[in-house]
């Protein structure tokens, strides 16, 4: 993120943009616009988290499996996951799911269910696999039988906290603490929405601020991780040894002496 605000600059920004006093402070702001400038604010940060995956809100999340444990408590500022990112370190491969109520069932109380591969899903807010970790189905290559050796598993999720503190080191909120809280989504986007909740909110024509939220959002978003390269003709690659994982050179598969 280029440019580093707090809670005060944007709301600041966004009503003497409008036309509205500047105020002095926010959270402890006794003004009544101030305050729903506040609440739009929080409403708003959480409308960012969930409506693209910011780089600056993507963690990755390491779960090493307990014997016996099946269900496993999701980070604490968790909010969503990133799709097709989860996989089994230890075995190399990626897990399967997330799994639907009726395919869960389905392994549970069908008759051919197991397999060595691990499979997951999100209920109750727990992080859920199958088969229970144990020492006898979830082995892991070169362990001798009878002795459990967890499973390492990661995966990346996008945070729901979008504000730091400024004072203290590794302190992240999912609403506004202080006037001094760092806003870790662009503070552009942030300004842009926040003007269109708030003419929103006060009943009155948002065509021109939907346009100006709009216009930054899409500004924003495609410059915010970067683009790979687009294709007509899109293929999965491999992941095992062929000509998109071996450097130009000159090789000898013959076995021979020759050049």
């Amino acid at each position: 993120m280029a440019e580093v605000r707090d809670v005060l600059w944007v709301v600041q920004q966004s009503m003497v943009e409008m036309g509205l006093p500047k105020p002095a402070e926010v959270v402890l702001s006794q003004d009544a616009t101030v305050q729903q400038m506040l609440a739009l604010l929080n409403r708003a940060g959480n409308d960012m988290v969930l409506g693209f995956p910011w780089e600056q809100l993507t963690k990755q999340w390491i779960l090493f499996t307990v014997d016996g444990q099946a269900d496993y408590t999701l980070p604490s500022d968790w909010s969503y996951f990133l799709d097709q990112t989860q996989w089994d370190r230890t075995n190399h491969w990626p897990l399967l799911g997330p799994k639907t109520a009726q395919e869960w069932q389905w392994l549970k109380g069908g008759l051919l269910s197991s397999g060595p591969r691990m499979r997951y899903r999100i209920v109750s807010g727990k992080f859920e696999v199958f088969p229970t970790p144990s020492s006898i189905n979830t082995p892991s290559s070169g362990t001798p039988p009878g002795v459990f050796v967890p499973w390492e598993l990661a995966m990346e999720y996008v945070a729901d906290t979008w504000l730091k503190s400024a004072t203290q080191a590794n302190t992240y909120y999912a609403s506004v603490r202080s006037d001094t809280n760092i806003l870790l989504i662009d503070p552009w986007i942030m300004t842009a929405y926040l003007k269109l909740k708030y003419w929103e909110a006060k009943g009155l024509n948002t065509t021109a601020y939907t346009k100006d939220f709009l216009g930054t959002w899409e500004a924003r978003i495609g410059k915010n991780k970067g683009a790979p390269m687009l294709t007509l003709a899109p293929r999965a690659r491999t992941m095992l040894i062929g000509i998109n994982n071996i450097p130009d050179g000159s090789w000898n598969v013959g076995g021979g002496s020759g050049p």
